[in-house]
């Protein structure tokens, strides 16, 4: 069974409500390749601004006036920008293999009236494996109707019980190709963290970033930002591609235990540690938690060298220029590959005698896995971080959109806070590493369960890299990615082949 994906438009300038709505999926279903698409977003946008000529444009009318002319024309026909984004990323899902169904959040959140209609949204919510929320910018943020929409997931607490665990993605459009759609996608999939999604960026294709980045100001002129569109097209496919692994896992049940690796990032004298180790008694019988140290030897910063990885090859190769012996991510390199979730922690006290950390320069140093073709893609990343009370270093939010770039599921991170050394919520930092767990055996099952050129390949795609883009043409490099590629998928398969057993009859027996 295809998964589910779900598109969900925030703008009131949306040229589609109701009928003509549901009329864009059976659209969309008409479109062959990229082209195609290609050709329908631009006659969609011209349909749309000479809608906007015809209520009055062309008049000099008022802008309330001009929108009240709108709505009478019954939203049937017509794209705006912040559509042609999320139709881009439902052909992208559908593209992969996904089902998909488009509701405008216009219909049931009116500018002028109370919400309507909401059994209807929540429904479609339901029965959906993942969704895409399009939104404009404003000030570097959403728009009020996705603001009103996370609001009815906050305020509903049976909905988000049945929507813990889906797949979320984002796009943004706004007037400048800087203006604010990376605040915006960063601050929106918190929120979506929060009431308990999964979260993802675009795909590897398009860079492994945020999610769909739309510059698009006039009315209309959306379909010229190619970039936007690669961007979106990119958002979709990977929401499908994660929904089918998790789909996938209903299939198969892990015979072992996930492996969860806890990055000791910045730390004093142990407290990390010793704050976690009792709650990790909880989760013993569930996975396998290994402690890497990364505090125990010196990081050097990454210099930043003009070709990274100095080569193609096997991920198990370290291939960072920094060769010194006693290098920290150097001698970590191994270890750092096996993680089935990957748990980034750190302690941020409000007094900072004593503390060690590598933070930053790690994070740096992990440039040449992520160029390395996405080392660490589709495991669930966690971040921890345990805060004293009044500690303002943010690192929960900086650790999720550095990690997310990796070609990562994220998860909400994991927050303790302290007083006085003493950890004051434990239950919750429990609940939140049982959560990651859950989810990432369930992710890890399906992505062995789906080892497939298509689902495991991902090559890193050097944007803005002059001298990289080069090398990466060279028909040596091209041979030596697809012996690395077949020795990565070799190895997947391997592990799936001892670590899977199948589930007759298609049993969620791998669900969370």
């Amino acid at each position: 069974m295809k998964p589910r994906i779900l598109g969900l438009s925030a703008s009131l300038r949306n040229a589609r409500s109701k009928a003509g709505a549901r009329r864009l999926v059976t659209e969309l279903k008409g479109l062959g390749d990229r082209a195609d698409l290609d050709r329908y977003l631009a006659e969609q946008a011209q349909i749309h601004l000479d809608q906007f000529v015809a209520a009055g444009r062309a008049e000099g009318l008022a802008f309330d006036e001009l929108y009240r002319r709108l709505r009478a024309m019954g939203g049937q026909r017509g794209l705006s920008n912040s559509e042609i984004c999320l139709v881009a990323a439902l052909w992208g899902a559908r593209q992969e293999g996904a089902a998909i169904d488009h509701l405008p959040l216009a219909d049931h959140f009116p500018a002028d009236g109370n919400p309507v209609a909401l059994d209807r949204l929540k429904a479609a919510l339901r029965a959906a494996d993942g969704f895409v929320l399009s939104t404009p910018v404003y000030f570097g943020d959403r728009g009020s109707l996705s603001q009103r929409f996370i609001e009815m997931l906050r305020a509903d607490t049976s909905l988000r019980a049945d929507l813990a665990g889906k797949v979320y993605g984002g796009l943004a459009v706004g007037a400048k190709r800087n203006g604010g759609q990376e605040t915006t996608l960063i601050y929106q999939m918190l929120d979506m963290l929060d009431v308990g999604l999964l979260g993802v960026g675009n795909d590897s294709e398009t860079t492994s970033q945020y999610g769909g980045t739309g510059h698009a100001g006039d009315v209309g002129t959306m379909p010229k930002d190619t970039y936007g569109i690669n961007t979106s097209i990119g958002t979709g496919r990977r929401i499908a591609r994660v929904t089918s692994q998790l789909r996938t896992a209903r299939d198969s049940r892990l015979v072992d235990l996930p492996r969860v690796d806890l990055w000791v990032l910045q730390d004093r004298a142990g407290a990390l540690v010793g704050a976690l180790a009792p709650l990790f008694g909880t989760v013993a019988e569930d996975a396998e938690i290994t402690v890497l140290d990364l505090l125990s030897e010196p990081i050097r910063p990454c210099i930043a060298c003009d070709i990274c990885p100095t080569k193609v090859g096997p991920d198990e190769e370290y291939r960072c220029i920094i060769k010194r012996r006693d290098d920290g991510v150097r001698n970590a390199h191994h270890d750092l590959l096996h993680a089935d979730v990957i748990v980034p922690a750190v302690l941020s006290p409000k007094h900072r005698d004593g503390l060690q950390s590598v933070y930053q320069e790690f994070m740096e140093r992990t440039r040449f896995l992520r160029r390395g073709d996405y080392v660490f893609t589709d495991r669930l990343v966690a971040p921890l971080v345990l805060a004293e009370v009044g500690a303002t270093e943010h690192l929960d939010v900086r650790m999720m959109t550095s990690m997310l770039r990796h070609h990562t599921v994220m998860i909400k991170p994991i927050v303790g806070l302290l007083r006085d050394g003493r950890l004051i919520n434990p239950e919750d930092v429990a609940d939140g590493l049982a959560g990651a767990i859950a989810h990432g055996r369930r992710l890890l099952t399906g992505r062995l369960g789906s080892i497939s050129l298509e689902h495991s390949s991902t090559a890193y795609q050097p944007v803005g890299y002059v001298l990289a883009q080069a090398k990466d043409n060279e028909k040596e490099t091209m041979t030596a990615r697809e012996q690395a590629t077949r020795q990565r998928l070799g190895r997947l398969a391997d592990e799936a082949r001892r670590r899977l057993a199948r589930v007759e009859g298609g049993s969620t027996a791998g669900a969370a």
